[in-house]
């Protein structure tokens, strides 16, 4: 008894051999391809060039659009840059200015309040009734009076 085709639980599994089908795929060597056939390969192959022209117009428009997009932002970006530097350059200079005038004239509680900003309007102003309202209070307050301590200099 020949055992090549049973399965370990005894069903039965075909033969070993592949399977060869009866069915070949006609060749173009046996028959001339009908006229129609041979109209819509050109149109197709018409259509296929023309949206291939145009997929690499629009690509090329894009490609174009997006370097003009990014010369502009740089061109922005060094503006605003150059903008930057000279206004920090016009600060420090101002800043300097300040500092020396300042240090010169009034009581000592004028020239502190010359150094700090009183106006409350700053990164973290203070609310009314917060510490730093109180502490503006007492600056102003220490600034008009002549006889407070410390008014005279050290």
């Amino acid at each position: 008894m020949d055992e090549q085709g049973v399965a370990p639980g005894g069903s039965i599994t075909g033969t070993t051999a592949p399977y060869q089908s009866g069915y070949y795929a006609p060749r173009a060597d046996d028959e001339e391809e009908p006229e129609v056939i041979k109209q819509w390969r050109e149109r197709r192959d018409l259509q296929l060039q023309d949206r291939e022209a145009r997929s690499e117009e629009k690509k090329n428009e894009t490609v174009k659009a997006a370097q003009q997009n990014i010369d502009d932002f740089y061109e922005n970006y060094n503006l605003k840059k150059e903008k930057t530097i000279a206004q920090t350059r016009r600060d420090a200079e101002e800043f300097l200015e300040n500092r020396e005038d300042t240090a010169a004239g009034g009581t000592s509680w004028e020239r502190i309040a010359k150094l700090v900003d009183l106006s409350g309007k700053g990164a973290r102003g203070g609310a009314a009734g917060s510490d730093k309202a109180k502490f503006r209070e007492l600056l102003t307050n220490l600034k008009k009076d002549e006889k407070a301590p410390g008014a005279t200099g050290y």
